[in-house]
């Protein structure tokens, strides 16, 4: 069971695009504009635009790319910061940003400055990313850190004489991230918090990215531990079994809850399994990403698959009864972000390999999953 060897369809994506920006919510695949826009969504939105501009050229994905940048030139206060809620009448909802909103809005228009789809949008890019560069110092909590680590890396690759700046930036980011490790790990937790909760995976991503930046041993070294412990975690039987966001899984638990599974989880560990391979060129961790993808196409605990063919879209979650069958932004993008990411990574593996087409290789990668679906029913009996 793998992806299917097709070109990625934006058409959910598009169907989910007004001309403001990307719905939230959809009832099933139609969007419900009553749920209004998130600058979360758009920040990931214009990833998607332009790592699928990046593979294949196309007129749509260009055109959607700039509408998601103006959504967050929108969004985006004088002084650096971002709204992230706001109505379809695009009234802004709340007072304040959340870190989350803000490392995603930083790491978007540095993915925009690293392969811009065309160049009339760096300029609006390179002033959204200037104004939000000073904020990364204010940051306090983990997540928006790693976030803003990894911005910082891909700034870094599109711009290479900032490099020295980015470095001085990410190193007490990620010098954090260790003190939280060297805090709340112990030998039957090799974790940076005392709970698991959602985007788990992107913690250890950060730290793989500064190792890649600063060549800092210690970072590869709680890099390597703490996603080796979440796919510990997370892999039972070679299926990706996520994380639940029905109580999350803390210290004092025993296992972690099986549902609700979410897109986020799946994109975040084939993202982090990712940077995993380009710090270490470790092919275990290449699989790794393949078989976390292979969750959204039916590698996981009910073997079935999240992708809708018809639409293109993505199913909002993994519950006990069976998929979420709304379609709305956050999974359709995760899915479309983690697929885009494995594509352009066997692209450059292929590449360098000198192999024809990234597809072959990901057909190597791939095992039956039936033996290990097993094993996790057998460990979580299901309803």
């Amino acid at each position: 069971m793998r992806p299917p060897d097709l070109t990625i369809s934006l058409e959910h994506l598009r169907r989910l695009t007004d001309c403001s920006g990307v719905i939230q919510h959809a009832n099933y695949a139609l969007p419900d504009y009553r749920t209004g826009y998130t600058t979360d969504d758009n920040a990931r939105a214009l990833m998607v635009a332009v790592r699928h501009h990046r593979i294949y050229g196309d007129d749509l994905s260009r055109e959607l790319a700039t509408r998601y940048l103006a959504f967050l030139n929108y969004a985006q206060e004088e002084d650096g910061r971002f709204h992230n809620f706001i109505g379809y009448d695009r009234r802004f909802l709340e007072e304040t940003e959340s870190e989350d909103t803000f490392g995603h809005a930083l790491s978007a228009v540095a993915h925009l400055l690293h392969s811009p789809p065309y160049s009339g949008l760096t300029g609006a890019a390179e002033r959204i990313f200037h104004l939000a560069l000073p904020h990364v110092g204010d940051l306090e909590h983990p997540r928006g850190r790693a976030l803003s680590v990894i911005a910082l890396y891909w700034w870094a690759k599109a711009r290479p004489t900032e490099a020295p700046r980015a470095n001085q930036m990410i190193r007490p980011l990620a010098d954090y991230l260790l003190a939280r490790f060297n805090e709340h790990s112990r030998p039957d937790w090799r974790w940076l918090l005392p709970e698991m909760t959602y985007g788990n995976a992107k913690l250890p991503e950060a730290l793989f990215r500064a190792y890649q930046m600063t060549g800092d041993a210690g970072y590869l070294k709680v890099a390597r531990t703490s996603f080796d412990f979440l796919s510990e975690k997370a892999f039972p039987g070679e299926v990706l079994c996520l994380v639940g966001n029905h109580g999350w899984y803390r210290q004092s638990d025993e296992e972690p809850p099986l549902y609700d599974q979410q897109p986020i989880d799946a994109a975040a560990m084939v993202e982090a399994a990712l940077a995993a391979f380009e710090a270490t060129n470790e092919a275990d961790y290449l699989r790794r990403a393949q078989l976390a993808l292979e969750w959204f196409f039916g590698r996981n605990i009910r073997g079935e698959s999240l992708y809708d063919p018809e639409t293109g879209g993505c199913f909002d979650g993994l519950m006990d009864t069976g998929v979420n069958r709304n379609c709305g932004a956050e999974s359709t993008i995760c899915l479309l972000l983690a697929h885009l990411s494995m594509l352009d990574t066997l692209r450059e593996v292929s590449w360098a390999a000198g192999t024809a087409r990234p597809s072959a290789l990901s057909a190597s990668l791939a095992t039956p999953a039936n033996p290990a679906r097993k094993a996790i029913i057998q460990r979580h009996p299901g309803p």
